[in-house]
């Protein structure tokens, strides 16, 4: 099973492993694919400070609200519509 580890410093800063994509942002949320399935986190002022793909970890800065994963197992069969439609 994969690893990962989710940080939340002072909610101001969180650091999250096992990172596999951004699939949209704004100041307001940041939508993630890991390899233990979609997470969305939200706040206010949130901005990428570190994004490496090939270590599989993010770096955010901000205030945060909330972090919840998407626990939907069929994610590739939904993608772009799921995503448009959000």
């Amino acid at each position: 099973m994969s690893q990962q580890n989710i940080t939340v410093e002072n909610r101001e800063t969180i650091r999250i492993t096992g990172v596999i994509d951004v699939n949209g942002f704004d100041e307001n949320y940041i939508d993630l694919s890991t390899e233990l399935g979609d997470i969305l986190l939200r706040g206010t002022g949130l901005k990428i400070g570190k994004l490496s793909l090939e270590q599989h970890e993010l770096l955010v800065s901000g205030y945060f609200c909330s972090c919840s994963y998407d626990d939907q197992k069929d994610v590739k069969k939904t993608g772009i519509l799921r995503r448009i439609f959000r």
